[in-house]
């Protein structure tokens, strides 16, 4: 069984933000295929086909008790993490094998349970704003036109998933590479292969120190 894990807040309150794209996003393909989460005290999850999906029902910095129990739940083989990324432009995608937390609250939690190399990650960009700290950019909302401009990304994001579904990681950066040498405007686009990730360590300096730290 393989195990995708959203890192994002639970309630509504947050449903909209920057830092819920992984969220957003396992929503949104959950959506088209006409699933619907069950309900645990520690995430909300969903079985589809050899890939169980799960979004942690704690906050944020405490997303590794979820990865925790969903690993004693069931037998996984690989864990694929669905995050935002502050450090790439908005839209942007990147997949990578490992690599470091960022400061990333989430990820760190998630460290705590997995060492960086056996998680697998799907990064999403939220960019950066001049007119908010990162902390309170991240739990700033998105508008309609913004959640409009990732509608590529997301779909592309939700094709990975269904790779994910039926076989493993390497098979997803296979499709991955493959796409990207199909669409020429990949590059304008902010999509990355894999192969660019080499010298890539995921390293951030804004710190995500957040003031609530449970949510950020």
């Amino acid at each position: 069984m393989n195990l995708v894990l959203a890192l994002g807040n639970p309630t509504e309150k947050y449903s909209r933000t920057r830092h819920n794209i992984g969220f957003i996003c396992v929503d949104l393909w959950a959506q088209v295929h006409k699933q619907s989460f069950g309900k645990t005290d520690l995430y909300d999850y969903l079985v589809y086909r050899n890939m169980v999906v799960i979004k942690p029902n704690t906050y944020m910095n405490l997303s590794g008790k979820a990865l925790r129990a969903a690993m004693l739940k069931w037998s996984i083989d690989e864990v694929l993490v669905v995050h935002d990324d502050i450090e790439l432009e908005a839209t942007q995608l990147r997949i990578r094998n490992g690599g470091g937390d960022g400061g990333h609250n989430g990820l760190k939690s998630l460290f705590e349970v997995l060492p960086p190399s056996e998680l697998r990650r799907i990064r999403i960009g939220i960019g950066r704003s001049s007119d908010f700290a990162a902390d309170e950019y991240v739990l700033s909302d998105f508008t309609e036109t913004e959640l409009e401009s990732y509608k590529e990304s997301l779909t592309l994001v939700s094709r990975f998933l269904d790779t994910f579904s039926r076989y493993d990681f390497n098979q997803v950066l296979n499709d991955y590479s493959k796409w990207k040498k199909s669409y020429s405007g990949g590059k304008a686009a902010g999509i990355k292969s894999p192969k660019e990730e080499k010298d890539d360590q995921g390293l951030r300096t804004d710190g995500d120190v957040h003031s609530e730290a449970e949510c950020r």
